[in-house]
């Protein structure tokens, strides 16, 4: 049997070592990206703990008047308050089949942190997607909740995915208001995106 030269042999253990090298700092390099992608893809927020769990309708009709840029002779209380959450009577945007007025309602839903993570991704993939609906997501002025926006259905969804539970603003479908124009709901839906965004600034900590 020939003798493999020595030079040739150290020749292959040091191309061996170099490689296994390589390898291990691309690795390295590898697990630091995702890292920082799964950094990147968490989006640090302020605290809400006053609105997404220790809620309470603490909105007087002046403040939301202000928030909604409306007089306030245009704003009431319902008759029948909700047994949870805040209600309001709104004037000018369409009366229901027994000649009442718009009724919008923001309560909590008790929900955990990955149904709101699920929620967000339901609300991204389908405003990606041919969406007969005009559901979407829009980012809140303060920068860390997103606002699902569903207008067949008449509600904005407050989601952060840093707390617990979100916030349903219900402004109800068109069909439940005979009266409503569609200019009318979609400036009633825009209100609702002021409303969600005056809430969190509000609470913001």
């Amino acid at each position: 049997m020939s003798k493999v030269p020595l030079i040739t042999v150290l020749a292959i253990l040091l191309f061996s070592c170099g490689e296994s090298q390589e390898k291990s700092t691309n690795q390295s390099a590898t697990e630091e990206n995702s890292t920082e992608i799964q950094k990147e893809a968490s989006i640090s927020s302020a605290d809400y703990s006053s609105l997404f769990t220790d809620f309470s309708c603490n909105v007087t009709v002046s403040e939301l008047a202000q928030a909604l840029n409306l007089p306030e002779s245009d704003i009431s209380i319902p008759k029948h308050l909700p047994s949870s959450g805040c209600a309001f009577v709104i004037n000018g945007f369409g009366k229901n089949a027994f000649g009442e007025e718009t009724t919008i309602h923001w309560f909590l839903e008790k929900t955990s942190k990955d149904e709101v993570k699920e929620q967000i991704q339901s609300y991204s993939e389908t405003e990606v997607s041919n969406n007969v609906l005009a559901m979407g997501l829009e980012m809140s002025e303060t920068g860390d909740t997103y606002l699902a926006k569903a207008p067949s259905y008449g509600r904005v969804n407050v989601l952060n995915e840093n707390h617990e539970n979100w916030l349903l603003i219900s402004y109800a479908p068109m069909h439940q208001y005979k009266a409503r124009t569609q200019e009318q709901h979609i400036a009633l839906g825009a209100k609702m995106i002021d409303l969600a965004n005056y809430l969190l600034k509000k609470h913001k900590k």
